[in-house]
Formats: structure tokens, C-alpha cells, sequence
């Protein structure tokens, strides 16, 4: 069993989600125009994970036409809470899975890392709520 050296801790959750490559990676603006629908599986004061799945559509608003297998690129996430509030929040992607394309619809995961303050506090804001309702 590997050790876990995150910085801090991470919660389970079941955030709905839509999400887009950040506009200042895309080539082409007007692909970008709904985002992808998925999930947020778990959260800390720093990061994210997001779960989607998504079909060729989906793959052309996520990856740039200009992007390389390693680039580096960064997503806009709205987390919509159980009130449908939404907030938007940015990330770097540190780390992506895409499943093989042997099917119309593709498995994608990714986790971000937030990098300004303000998506920093939301992502607080989530994981304190996660905390005063959780029993233990």
C-alpha cells in the first residue's frame, strides 16, 4: 500500500459539474460553448477530482487542437451545490486518464490543483460543510 503525501486530506463527494479547457488554451472560442457534464468525486482546500464521460464533442472542448500528449493545460470547473447554486473554480490539471476510444463514449478523469485564492476558498468552504455534517 502506497503512503499518501498530500498536503491535505481529501473528501469523498458527489458534486455535479460542468467543465471547460481554460479559454486562454483553446483555438477555436466558439467549440468551448457548453462544457462538459461530470462529477467532482473528492475535494481538499487545494484540489479536486473530476469524473465525466464524454463523447467526441466532449474530447474537442476539453483538448485544444494545438495541445501536445504532455502539455500542460488548465480547466474551468462550475461546482452546482445541492441548492443549485454554481461557482466557477480553476485548476491546473496535474494528472489525466482518457479511456481508449474503442466506444462513442469515453471515460475521462482529472485531478487539478487550484491555483488562485479564490477557487482555493470555495473549494474550503466545500470541504468545511463536508466536515460539520460528517458524524466522525
Amino acid at each position: 500500500m502506497r503512503a499518501d503525501n498530500r498536503k491535505h486530506p481529501r473528501f469523498r463527494t458527489t458534486l455535479a459539474t460542468r467543465f471547460n479547457l481554460n479559454p486562454d488554451h483553446h483555438v477555436v472560442p466558439e467549440i468551448r460553448k457548453w462544457g462538459v457534464k461530470g462529477a467532482v468525486n473528492n475535494i481538499s482546500c487545494e484540489g479536486l477530482q473530476i469524473d465525466a464521460h464524454m463523447d467526441l464533442y466532449d474530447v474537442c472542448q476539453i483538448f485544444s487542437e494545438a495541445m501536445e500528449d504532455d502539455s500542460a493545460f488548465e480547466l474551468e470547473v462550475e461546482l452546482i451545490d445541492a441548492k443549485k447554486r454554481s461557482t466557477w473554480v480553476r485548476g491546473e490539471v496535474k494528472w489525466y486518464r482518457v479511456s481508449e476510444p474503442d466506444k462513442p463514449d469515453r471515460h475521462f478523469q482529472a485531478g487539478l490543483r487550484l491555483r488562485d485564492v479564490e477557487s482555493q476558498a470555495v473549494a474550503m468552504g466545500i470541504v468545511e460543510s463536508i466536515t460539520a455534517s460528517d458524524p466522525h
